[in-house]
C-alpha cells in the first residue's frame, strides 16, 4: 500500500519537476546596499607626548561614536571621546595628569567597498579617517601644583578650558553577523598648543589605541530574488509557396525556379548591462545564423542591438550599438564576410512595454536581410 502511495505522489510532482526544467534564470538576484546608522562604543589606552617615558603617559580612553553610512564607501561620524591627559615636566621630573573630554565629527571612508565593492558577507573591513575636534579640559590641579623653580608657565590654565584641533586614523571592523562588529582603531588629535599647560610653538599630540564594538541600527543591505522567465519557441518556417497551375490546352511549361526567401532568425539575449555574447547559451541561435548566412552567401544583412528600458538613452544607445558589433565580430570568426553585415544601434526596445522591457526579453540582437 505505501509503494503504492509512493507512486501517485511521485507522478503528482513529476508535471512540477518537468515545468521547473523549462524556466530560465532571466538574471541572478543583486545584493544592494541600505543606508544606515551605527553605533560605536570603545576603550583603551592614550598618550600624550610629553617629556616623559612613554609608559609614563598613558592613561584610559573610551569613546562613543554615532554614525551614518550614506553609501557603501563614505559615511559621517559624531562622537564623544576622552578620559585622561598626561604631562610630564623635566627638572625636576614630575608627572601630572587632567581630565578632559573631546567631541569629534569624522568622515569615514571604507576602503574594502573602495577597493573590492560592496560585499556584506566581508570579515575584514579597513577604513580610515579624519575630521575636526573639540576637547574640553579640566581637573587641572596637578599641573597648577608642579614645581618649575623660577620658569613661568606660560600656557597654564586652571579649572578648565576648551581646545580646537583636528583628528585622523585608521580601523578595522571584524564582522561577527549583519548586526555586529568587533573594532580595532588608532588614531591621533593635534590639538592647541596650550593642552598640557606648556609652550612647545607646536601642537599637542594625543594618541589612541581603542577597541570596542559596532552595532548596525538597522538593515544594511538587501537581496533581490531571480526572476524566471519562460523561452520563446522557435519560429515557424515559412510555407513553401503554391504551385502554378498548369494550362490544359498549352503544352506544359517548364516549373518556374522556386526563389527561396530569407528566413527569420532568432535573437541573441544578453546578460544586464553586458555586451559579451554567450556563446554556450546561444550555441543553437548563433548556428542557425551561421547557416543561413553561407547559405544566401549573396544577401547583405543588418544586424540590430536593443536594450532595455532602465538607464539613460545615451548610455542604452551605446551598449545597443556595442551588443551588434559583439554578434558581428562572432560572426565574422565564423567564415562570413565583414563587408556583408552592418551594424545598428537601436537603442531601448520600442516592441517591450511595461515590466516586460525590464526583461532579458528587451537586451537582444536581430539579424536581418536588407
Amino acid at each position: 500500500m505505501k509503494k503504492i502511495f509512493y507512486c501517485m505522489f511521485a507522478l503528482l510532482l513529476l508535471p512540477l519537476f518537468a515545468s521547473a526544467q523549462t524556466r530560465e534564470i532571466k538574471e541572478e538576484g543583486k545584493t544592494e546596499f541600505k543606508p544606515h546608522a551605527y553605533l560605536q562604543l570603545q576603550g583603551g589606552a592614550a598618550h600624550t607626548l610629553g617629556e616623559a617615558k612613554f609608559m609614563d603617559l598613558l592613561s584610559p580612553a573610551a569613546a562613543l561614536n554615532l554614525g551614518y553610512n550614506f553609501s557603501p564607501v563614505f559615511g559621517m561620524r559624531l562622537g564623544a571621546s576622552g578620559w585622561q591627559g598626561k604631562g610630564g615636566w623635566v627638572a625636576p621630573a614630575q608627572l601630572y595628569d587632567f581630565k578632559f573630554v573631546q567631541g569629534n565629527l569624522d568622515l569615514v571612508l571604507d576602503l574594502a567597498s573602495l577597493i573590492g565593492g560592496f560585499n556584506p558577507d566581508r570579515v575584514v573591513n579597513p577604513y580610515l579617517f579624519g575630521g575636526g575636534a573639540y576637547a574640553y579640559g579640566f581637573e587641572n590641579d596637578k599641573a597648577n601644583a608642579l614645581n618649575t623653580g623660577t620658569y613661568d608657565l606660560e600656557y597654564l590654565w586652571k579649572d578648565s578650558r576648551g581646545f580646537l584641533g583636528g583628528r585622523f586614523g585608521l580601523g578595522f571592523n571584524f564582522r561577527l553577523n549583519d548586526a555586529v562588529a568587533l573594532t580595532l582603531e588608532a588614531n591621533a588629535t593635534l590639538l592647541d598648543d596650550h593642552f598640557n599647560s606648556k609652550r612647545a610653538d607646536n601642537p599637542d599630540w594625543q594618541f589612541n589605541a581603542l577597541a570596542g564594538i559596532k552595532i548596525n541600527l538597522g538593515k544594511t543591505y538587501k537581496r533581490t530574488e531571480p526572476v524566471y522567465y519562460e523561452p520563446q519557441p522557435a519560429p515557424a518556417p515559412a510555407p513553401a509557396p503554391a504551385p502554378k497551375p498548369e494550362p490544359k490546352p498549352e503544352p506544359v511549361p517548364a516549373p518556374a525556379p522556386v526563389v527561396k526567401e530569407f528566413p527569420a532568425l532568432p535573437p541573441v539575449h544578453f546578460a544586464f548591462d553586458s555586451d559579451v555574447v554567450d556563446t554556450q547559451k546561444y550555441a543553437n541561435e548563433l548556428n542557425t545564423i551561421v547557416s543561413v548566412l553561407k547559405e544566401f552567401s549573396d544577401t547583405d544583412v543588418v544586424i540590430t542591438g536593443y536594450t532595455d528600458h532602465a538607464g539613460s538613452n545615451a548610455y542604452n544607445d551605446g551598449l545597443s550599438l556595442r551588443r551588434a558589433e559583439a554578434v558581428k565580430k562572432y560572426l565574422v570568426g565564423e567564415g562570413i564576410n565583414a563587408a556583408r553585415l552592418s551594424t545598428s544601434g537601436a537603442g531601448k526596445d520600442t516592441k517591450t512595454s511595461g515590466q516586460e522591457a525590464l526583461t532579458i526579453k528587451a537586451r537582444r540582437v536581430e539579424v536581418k536581410d536588407k
